[in-house]
């Protein structure tokens, strides 16, 4: 489209995801479907062969719905009753025989859920460096709602999970066995369950830079579960909200891990 007064030209596309695109639209549709409707995620593989399109640009087309899905849940966040836990991803370790721990070269998640009446809610996935109590009181802070008189936290023994409590919520922390763990804090076993079979089942292996955009992936369909028939238009409408990615630039050598 051009302007008849000034002559700058645009697209519709423009200022989206499908700026600059060699992918026809309706091929773009048709993966916002496939990607929204399967549950256990679309490898880049698959979604090639599906559209007819090569690896490499199925990958990028994945990598941009992840991160509209992403940029959508970033103002996400938590109240009322939360479950919260660490879960460690990246394949069976070996480290044990070596004196090491057993954590040692995965990469660590912080897991917050809401639990309605036993039934969870909202799910959040965050990607940490470390094990802090900053680390953790960074990340509540921008997840939880911080009204008061806060929020109420259920989580196991750790002594770093206290710092919780400086932010205004309250901490109900109660030593559980692994065997506990799903009863006690079902709604968590439940999200941390899942999220590895979605790793293991679909993808086998990924990438530890890039796991970020994964978690934010499984979390917008988790959190969306309830709009099965109008995910796929909500994830259009993301898509065209989304700003267009810019310039890609030449990435560093990335590290895969097998998934758990």
């Amino acid at each position: 489209m051009e302007c008849s007064c000034c002559g700058r030209q645009t697209s519709i596309t423009a200022d989206t995801i499908f700026e600059d695109s060699r992918i026809p639209l309706p091929c773009w549709f048709l993966a916002i479907y496939l990607v929204a409707n399967d549950k256990g995620g679309v490898s880049a593989t698959r979604l090639g062969k599906q559209l007819g399109v090569q690896r490499k640009s199925a990958a990028l087309l994945l990598r941009k719905l992840r991160g509209s899905m992403g940029d959508r849940d970033e103002k996400l966040t938590l109240a009322g009753y939360i479950e919260l836990d660490e879960a460690f991803l990246g394949g069976k370790s070996h480290s044990r025989t070596e004196g090491k721990s057993p954590f040692d070269g995965k990469v660590q998640v912080l897991v917050m859920v809401e639990s309605e009446n036993m039934k969870a809610g909202n799910l959040v996935l965050k990607v940490i460096p470390d094990t802090k109590i900053e680390t953790l009181q960074e990340v509540a802070a921008q997840k939880v709602e911080s009204d008061p008189p806060g929020q109420v936290f259920r989580t196991d023994a750790l002594g770093r999970h206290h710092g919780l409590r400086s932010l205004g919520h309250y901490v109900n922390m109660t030593k559980m066995a692994k065997t506990e763990l799903n009863t006690k804090m079902a709604c968590l076993s439940l999200a941390i369950s899942h999220l590895k079979r979605f790793f293991k089942g679909t993808y086998h292996h990924f990438c530890k830079l890039n796991i970020q955009s994964y978690l934010n992936e499984f979390c917008y369909r988790w959190n969306r579960r309830h709009l099965e028939k109008q995910i796929a238009s909500h994830l259009i409408t993301a898509c065209v909200l989304h700003e267009a990615d810019p310039a890609p630039t030449r990435k560093p050598r990335t590290t895969y891990l097998q998934a758990a």
